[in-house]
């Protein structure tokens, strides 16, 4: 089941002039399954936003406008209703739409228009991928489950963004202004390039993977650089940083449209799926290199991919209380 996300209800709603008509629209909208996590998360995001924005008068009309026109160009958006089984990736397809919103709400903070300068913007994957474009022309595409917070200050000699998950930078060229990427334990900084940080808070290492350009990493101990094609691992227990050679298509494959997999064995399609859906996969060992695919993977739920790979071939898949998956010999 397909449905559009009412944005004119919804702004309504934030602004305190829903009539109860529009309320009892909008509360069927609600009822349906997972459509209130959606509304509660732009309630909380403009909830902080009249909080930080209470210092200072914004020209709120001016704002509610460029609002309004930006979520109605993204409003046709789909969001996919799942089945019980894959509700984990429930907002896979709503994603799109997601980074829409947190993007205008934080223009209503005033970077442009000539309101306070010292703006935090905050930029949030709520699940699946999201590209945003920030306000200095680079772009950044956000993987599920990650916040980018960017310390936009016009007098500041750095572009400062402050990372939590992973994202994939193409960051615009500005030698006056070099680009820093803050992460836990690793500042990385640029100067106009391409990469990707995954920097996810329950993971152990911290992984900077350079596909174009030059960036530079200090830590506590350490201060090294990275040329094209190479990794960078920061281990935050040893706080040791480590540099070698590495596969860092595969590192950014995950902001790719689509995946073209041509007679390629479980144990590497796995190794994809992994990365674009980041979900923990137990792999029997007995079918990784026997069992072979031939298939395009683009932005299905996963739990669509799994059943079209379990009826070419014997397998069985299932998900434990985690949301981890095992695949297995059936």
């Amino acid at each position: 089941m397909i449905r559009e996300i009412p944005w004119n209800l919804i702004i309504s709603k934030l602004k305190k002039e829903s009539t109860s008509e529009e309320n009892n629209q909008l509360e069927a909208w609600l009822s349906d399954n997972g459509n209130r996590e959606l509304f509660e998360e732009l309630q909380g995001l403009w909830d902080k936003i009249q909080s930080n924005a209470s210092s200072y008068t914004p020209d709120s009309a001016y704002y509610w406008k460029e609002l309004s026109r930006r979520m109605k160009a993204g409003s046709s958006t789909p969001v996919v209703k799942p089945s019980r089984k894959s509700t984990f990736h429930i907002w896979r397809y709503v994603a799109a739409a997601c980074i829409v919103i947190v993007v205008c709400f934080s223009f209503y903070l005033g970077q442009w228009a000539g309101t306070p300068e010292e703006t935090l913007l905050e930029y949030k994957s709520m699940g699946g991928k999201s590209m945003a474009s920030l306000p200095d022309q680079s772009s950044v595409w956000l993987h599920s489950n990650t916040k980018l917070t960017c310390d936009i200050q016009h007098k500041k000699e750095e572009r400062v963004v402050t990372l939590r998950g992973e994202a994939y930078f193409d960051v615009a060229h500005d030698k006056r202004k070099p680009f820093i990427v803050q992460t836990d334990g690793v500042r990385i900084v640029v100067h106009g390039t391409k990469f990707n940080v995954e920097a996810f808070p329950d993971m152990e290492n911290i992984y900077v993977s350079l596909l174009e350009g030059s960036v530079s990493l200090d830590t506590e101990n350490d201060h090294r650089y990275l040329a094209p094609g190479e990794t960078a691992t920061y281990n935050k227990s040893s706080r040791r940083l480590s540099v070698t050679k590495d596969d860092v298509l595969f590192a950014a494959s995950w902001t790719k449209d689509q995946i073209v997999f041509e007679q390629r064995s479980l144990q590497d399609i796995c190794r994809f799926l992994r990365k674009w859906y980041r979900v923990k996969i137990d792999l029997d060992p007995t079918i990784a290199d026997s069992i072979h695919y031939t298939f395009t993977l683009r932005n299905e739920p996963l739990e669509e991919i799994l059943r079209l790979m379990a009826r070419i071939n014997p397998i069985g898949y299932m998900f434990n209380e985690n949301n981890e998956l095992s695949i297995y010999k059936k």
